[in-house]
């Protein structure tokens, strides 16, 4: 899409799903990522907590109010955005009930985008610099308010985003302003088609290219 050898770019990478995390790229390769032993580290998602302070955890334990079950089951079915907003982990409901004046559904998108920049920023500094910034997945792919506004913050990096352009992307397409010095590019996840990769090096062993000429 760039005209560029992949590994010559520094990418970070948004994967804005149900789960999220932010993705440092560098030679092709991943080499910081914001997930960590588990998927609930990191970026606050759609039930998961993200990161959060350990101490709040032996808290609760220690004035019983959950056992280990129980913060394993709050951290990730019942926080997120569910949790904050009280109203659903689905952020176009979140969107819709900011339009309606819900105050625990902004409160939940600020908390989100806020997390989502520091990551951006965070991964940015991992590399020193940035080409390139993706978003993937269902919100990435599909929400322009976040896009918006997890950009709106970060133009110091050089990100400059085509708000006409981002109102009604294309998948697979740069949304940044010609003169922008990161290209900014909605691109499809494909998850299935990476784990159908995957599967069939583990079964059958070859080269690349054989997989491309076998699909």
């Amino acid at each position: 899409m760039l005209g560029a050898d992949l590994k010559a770019l520094r990418i970070v990478s948004c994967h804005l799903g149900n789960g999220c995390s932010v993705t440092a790229i560098r030679d092709g390769q991943s080499i910081d990522t914001t997930m960590g032993f588990t998927p609930l580290e990191g970026l606050m998602m759609g039930t998961r907590s993200g990161s959060v302070d350990p101490g709040i955890l032996t808290y609760l334990m220690r004035q019983g109010q959950l056992d280990s079950e129980g913060i394993d089951k709050v951290l990730n079915e019942k926080s997120g955005l569910l949790g904050v907003s009280g109203l659903s982990s689905d952020m176009r409901d979140i969107l819709t009930g900011i339009q309606q004046g819900h105050k625990r559904a902004k409160l939940a998108f600020d908390i989100y985008v806020h997390r989502l920049r520091a990551a951006i920023g965070g991964m940015a500094a991992v590399l020193g610099g940035m080409d390139v910034l993706v978003f993937t997945a269902g919100v990435g792919e599909n929400s322009n308010e976040v896009r918006a506004a997890a950009c709106r913050e970060l133009e110091f990096l050089g990100i400059r985003l085509n708000d006409r352009t981002n109102a009604r992307p294309s998948l697979d397409q740069d949304i940044s302003t010609p003169d922008s010095r990161v290209r900014i590019l909605v691109i499809r996840a494909e998850e299935d088609w990476a784990i159908a990769k995957e599967c069939w090096k583990f079964a059958h062993p070859c080269r690349p290219q054989e997989l491309l000429a076998s699909s």
